[in-house]
């Protein structure tokens, strides 16, 4: 007998089938001497299970079984000894934050005070005899030009031209 027939009799036998099918079966079962051998084999174990079943009975509720569990859970932690903390740590974990906010101000006080606004005005400073510097800083550029001059060879050149000798000069004029 197929696979497919055995599952077809123990539909029938547990009354899963529809009453169309069921009768079939049921006629299909007294014309086959194995079908119906099968069908009162099953009928014969579900009989036998029904009455052999042990009956379980639950003694306590599902809400006794929690609470005997929190309780277990709440006498294990008062039995654990306390941990002593030493006072430096203790000090520490107020310390820390405090030591954060105190950096991050330090270093927004550090970023203002290099920054500063310079004016757009040209400063004019001499850094040695005979020399100049025109420094000029433009804000909106964000640059800066420093020009050096130094007056000492235009000097120097300017009397070699007065001096009449003509070989060798150059003709360089301020």
């Amino acid at each position: 007998m197929k696979h497919e027939f055995e599952l077809k009799i123990q539909a029938w036998v547990d009354g899963e089938l529809g009453p169309a099918e069921s009768e079939k079966m049921a006629l299909w079962a007294r014309s086959e001497p194995e079908a119906s051998r099968l069908a009162e084999e099953l009928r014969l174990t579900r009989q036998l299970m029904a009455d052999n079943e042990a009956e379980v009975v639950v003694p306590e509720s599902r809400e006794f079984y929690w609470s005997k569990i929190e309780r277990r859970i709440q006498w294990e932690a008062a039995k654990a000894p306390a941990v002593a903390v030493p006072w430096f740590v203790r000090g520490w974990r107020l310390l820390a934050p405090l030591a954060g906010v105190a950096a991050m101000a330090a270093g927004v006080v550090f970023a203002l005070n290099q920054w500063r606004p310079s004016n757009n005005a040209d400063v004019v400073s001499a850094t040695a005899e005979g020399m100049e510097t025109l420094t000029f800083h433009d804000q909106a550029a964000g640059m800066t030009v420093v020009w050096l001059q130094d007056n000492q060879d235009a000097q120097s050149a300017q009397i070699s031209d007065d001096s009449g000798d003509d070989a060798g000069t150059s003709d360089f004029q301020m």
